[in-house]
């Protein structure tokens, strides 16, 4: 049987290098901001309705609808394809559980320190039983063990670029705690950042939001389409991350 780091490593062709902060690259999601901003648009206008969104987000690669990388995040849970579903599943967790062996004290420098909990983003809608990255962390060591489900829906209505302080609620006492937020997709960062908020509400300090895929829409304009060109030319490795 394949190991995490064999099933990650054999991905790399399917993930986009995340670039580092600088000119052209948003401070907060490691996307295409206009020209002259800091921050790209959907990362003002989320961050601009909670309290206490995270400024520290980390994708793990970069990618486009359609891609594999795409196609791999949104059919793991979709049960579209359940002859495959456990596949995916393991294909996911293995980026995220190999990224992080890899980067988390590089996380934990840029963040508040080492994270106590791990915790991921509930849905924003209503699901039948435990989201597959919930089933999926909890088999892995690195991540099961301190794992816990500290999140679940709030009375806030939470959606594309729409983000709530109340989207989502503590299901226990945070207070003091360092939590490691993980998402599957940062889009607009509404849901991410509408967790992350409660948490910090709740009395958390959030180290990090750790997305496995930030999605790029290179047909938005000609500025994103030449940031996309850019970071595809730029091979994909697991020996950097974006904070480096």
């Amino acid at each position: 049987m394949a190991t995490v780091d064999e099933i990650a490593l054999s991905q790399v062709g399917i993930c986009a290098s995340v670039p580092s902060v600088g000119d052209g690259v948003c401070s907060v999601c490691h996307g295409c901001p206009g020209t002259g901003f800091q921050t790209c648009w959907s990362c003002h206008q989320v961050s601009g309705q909670l309290s206490k969104p995270c400024s520290l987000v980390v994708p793990i690669s970069l990618y486009e609808i359609p891609s594999q990388l795409h196609h791999l995040l949104r059919h793991y849970k979709s049960g579209k394809y359940p002859r495959h579903q456990e596949d995916f599943s393991v294909r996911v967790v293995s980026l995220l559980a190999y990224f992080l062996a890899t980067h988390g004290t590089c996380i934990s420098k840029r963040g508040a320190g080492e994270w106590d909990v791990v915790t991921s983003v509930p849905s924003s809608r209503p699901r039948v039983g435990e989201h597959p990255l919930v089933t999926s962390i909890r088999r892995v060591k690195l991540l099961g063990e301190r794992f816990e489900m500290l999140l679940q829906l709030g009375t806030g209505q939470v959606g594309h670029l729409n983000a709530s302080d109340d989207g989502f609620a503590v299901t226990r006492s945070v207070s003091g705690k360092r939590v490691l937020l993980i998402d599957d997709t940062f889009t607009t960062g509404a849901t991410a950042q509408s967790a992350a908020s409660a948490l910090a509400l709740g009395g958390a300090t959030v180290v990090a939001i750790v997305a496995i895929g930030r999605v790029i829409n290179p047909s938005f304009n000609e500025m994103v389409e030449g940031y996309w060109k850019r970071q595809r030319a730029v091979p994909f490795t697991f020996d950097r991350c974006c904070l480096e």
